[in-house]
């Protein structure tokens, strides 16, 4: 009797056409669901609120770096004004401001011997002429791009109208006094930004001199606009410095400026050339609405 043997090989053949099929059933990846338009708008909502949320802090946050660069420039700037008085009998620089006649004008171009670039340019880094918010800046016609200068100088005058330091009659006018010039070539201990008022001796302030009010910036940021009339444009946005330096002054500046985050300028003030302070501050004018 013949017996046909079926091989295990045979039999295991013989069932793998159903395995395979439910093998691979259990092992087909499921089918991936689409997203609806309402979780795509959902998620872009998140993200959109997420990118309002970051992207004023980063904005601070670039100008917190920026003014930090105004800072440093100022503090090099200065730091030239001193290298050119210890090497000049302790006296500041006689410089004129040629913008005052051109706007165009190149503040670094050698015909203008006594222009502020032109007599400080050896003495100060050449990176600190610029400040990174600047709004304006010379040769005005440049554009922002080409500026060489945006720094504003309490210089002697125009070209060929500048007034060199003289020792005065201790009058409205006199150079110690009105301090409407300091880089007029004057001793160091003279260089101050205080505006001394003989005519009002209840001001709020007084030193050797005199009566005084407010100190004004021997240097600072160029600004837009115009400050007597409080209408500025500021160069630079954060929260301002408390005027320090004002003494009895402060409350009235305050008054007139406002306080919190505003936006303002980087200004040097200088008073005998031992009190040298940096402020993120407005000018002391009654500010309009919206300035």
């Amino acid at each position: 009797m013949w017996i046909m043997k079926t091989s295990k090989s045979s039999r295991c053949a013989s069932t793998m056409p159903g395995r395979s099929r439910a093998a691979v059933r259990r092992a087909s990846p499921a089918r991936t669901r689409a997203f609806s338009l309402v979780e795509v708008i959902v998620v872009m909502a998140i993200i959109s609120l997420l990118v309002s949320i970051l992207m004023p802090s980063m904005g601070r946050a670039r100008e917190q770096a920026r003014q930090i660069v105004c800072r440093n420039n100022l503090r090099s700037i200065w730091t030239g004004v001193l290298e050119y008085a210890y090497s000049h009998n302790d006296r500041v620089p006689y410089m004129e401001d040629v913008n005052m006649a051109d706007p165009n004008a190149d503040p670094f171009d050698p015909q203008y011997a006594e222009a502020v670039g032109v007599v400080l340019m050896p003495y100060v880094n050449p990176g600190s002429w610029r400040c990174p918010s600047a709004i304006k800046g010379f040769p005005e016609n440049a554009g922002e791009d080409g500026w060489k200068m945006t720094y504003w100088f309490r210089t002697a005058g125009p070209p060929g109208n500048g007034k060199a330091f003289y020792a005065g009659n201790g009058g409205a006018m006199d150079p110690v006094v009105s301090n409407y010039a300091v880089f007029d070539g004057r001793p160091l201990k003279y260089v101050s930004g205080r505006r001394h008022t003989p005519s009002n001796p209840q001001a709020p302030n007084r030193d050797a001199i005199g009566p005084w009010t407010f100190s004004f910036p021997i240097i600072a940021d160029l600004v837009l606009g115009s400050e007597a009339q409080g209408t500025p444009r500021y160069p630079h946005r954060g929260v301002v410095d408390q005027r320090s330096d004002l003494l009895a002054a402060r409350e009235t500046f305050e008054q007139n400026t406002r306080t919190g985050f505003l936006p303002a300028r980087m200004e040097l003030h200088v008073h005998d050339d031992r009190q040298v302070q940096i402020f993120l501050t407005r000018s002391p004018y009654p500010h309009r609405q919206g300035f």
